[in-house]
């Protein structure tokens, strides 16, 4: 073999060598880059799925439901907190005995249910407590949203 043929094998020897690296890196390269991007699919399905559930929470009422002293007496209140208005809204105090109920049945007949209840709009409902009363009351709202949709949630009110 002549020196030439040696140094012929010896770079061919170095470019497969050089390959070869080149390769792994490459593949290793590659994995990281499905990798990123397998990452940023998800970010945007979890992004998308935030999207719709805050469209739909924008298409969606919320009420809150309250006791306070106004003055020497006590009131119930519920307010829409959210963009959108909230139909037929409904209060059903949740209590163990309905004659223990704090409602004044002519106040609450004369305002539910609330046809139409406007964002940032409240009714109140007279509370009759007494001594005897407790200062906390769980209680069922109902309503519908403007697609019609029917909600219920219990809530908690304390003074």
């Amino acid at each position: 073999m002549s020196k030439y043929e040696i140094l012929s094998i010896v770079l061919g020897c170095i470019a497969t060598f050089v390959s070869l690296v080149v390769w792994f890196v490459q593949r290793k390269i590659q994995r990281e880059s499905n990798d990123l991007q397998r990452a940023t699919s998800e970010l945007a399905k979890k992004q998308l799925k935030i999207l719709l559930r805050e469209e739909k929470g924008k298409n969606t009422a919320r009420l809150s439901f309250d006791l306070f002293k106004d003055g020497k007496t006590y009131r119930f209140r519920i307010t829409n907190i959210s963009d959108v208005e909230a139909k037929e809204v409904e209060l059903k105090l949740l209590v163990e005995k309905p004659e223990d109920s704090p409602l004044i049945t002519s106040d609450y007949n004369s305002k539910f249910p609330v046809p139409i209840l406007q964002p940032n709009c409240s009714v109140t409902l007279i509370a009759a407590l007494h001594l005897g009363s407790p200062t906390a009351y769980n209680a069922l709202l109902s309503w519908k949203n403007p697609d019609g949709s029917p909600i219920q949630a219990e809530t908690y009110a304390a003074l």
